[in-house]
């Protein structure tokens, strides 16, 4: 229950899906969470439900498409804590498109699933710097590392996110600070809730379907806390050889 007792976790994209998930075990696991996220309700009340559960948080407004948003909540954990032990990429955002995507959409899922990733890292580090020591977790995908129809975009930025979570390991080594990365299969996320309901399935049909839960070796889709654990991990200092990896959390996916 304390495997992150006295530390500061950033989690952008706290307020739904993976990122809720990770900000609720850190918190039981005794870190301090700045759930960093733009939808100001969702991240309120997880903020606000960990407080009520005895933890410590905060929410803070965080826009990755915006520079000026993650300064200020970098700012605003130091000014908070004095200190940021452990940053989460995790807010990302689903654009499913082929070769057919506008330039709007290529802008819209760069600026916030690899340039957003880029500048937290840039201002969460000097905080980390400070202190010593760091550690930093993407969220990348078993689409960093496989082909799927129509998912150019999408592909095209977990790759990126795979390939940026090596070469920050290797720029911020000297700092004591690790990055690695976590590749989940599908979970059970709105979106994906969303995507497998459009299609007239229910959860118990879409852990079924082929190209679903199916398609794992687990023949199930994971929930987010169990992608959150494996991120807890990597934060901790339990892994504290760990650096430049991308660990697979996709129920045998890639294996197949």
């Amino acid at each position: 229950m304390d495997r992150l007792k006295n530390k500061v976790a950033v989690i952008t994209g706290g307020g739904a899906g993976i990122g809720r998930a990770t900000c609720e075990l850190f918190a039981e696991e005794g870190a301090t969470v700045v759930v960093a996220e733009r939808n100001e309700s969702n991240g309120r009340s997880v903020a606000e439900g960990i407080v009520s559960r005895g933890g410590q948080s905060m929410f803070v407004p965080c826009d990755v498409v915006s520079e000026a948003s993650i300064q200020a909540m970098a700012d605003a954990t130091a000014k908070a804590y004095g200190r940021l032990d452990i940053l989460v990429n995790n807010a990302a955002v689903f654009v499913l498109k082929g070769i057919d995507a506008s330039v709007e959409e290529w802008r819209e899922i760069l600026d916030i699933n690899v340039v957003g990733p880029a500048l937290c890292t840039k201002h969460c580090v000097p905080i980390m710097r400070r202190g010593g020591s760091g550690a930093i977790v993407n969220l990348a995908s078993i689409s960093s590392v496989i082909a799927q129809p129509e998912m150019v975009t999408y592909n095209a930025t977990k790759a990126a996110i795979a390939n940026m979570t090596r070469c920050m390991a290797m720029d911020l080594a000297k700092d004591n600070i690790r990055v690695n990365a976590v590749g989940p299969g599908a979970v059970w996320t709105q979106i994906v809730e969303r995507l497998t309901s459009e299609k007239g399935m229910d959860r118990k049909a879409a852990d079924a379907d082929a190209e679903w839960g199916g398609a794992h070796l687990l023949k199930r889709i994971a929930d987010p806390r169990e992608i959150a654990f494996p991120i807890l991990f990597l934060a901790s200092d339990e892994a504290s050889f760990v650096t430049g990896s991308l660990l697979m959390v996709d129920g045998g996916y890639t294996a197949r």
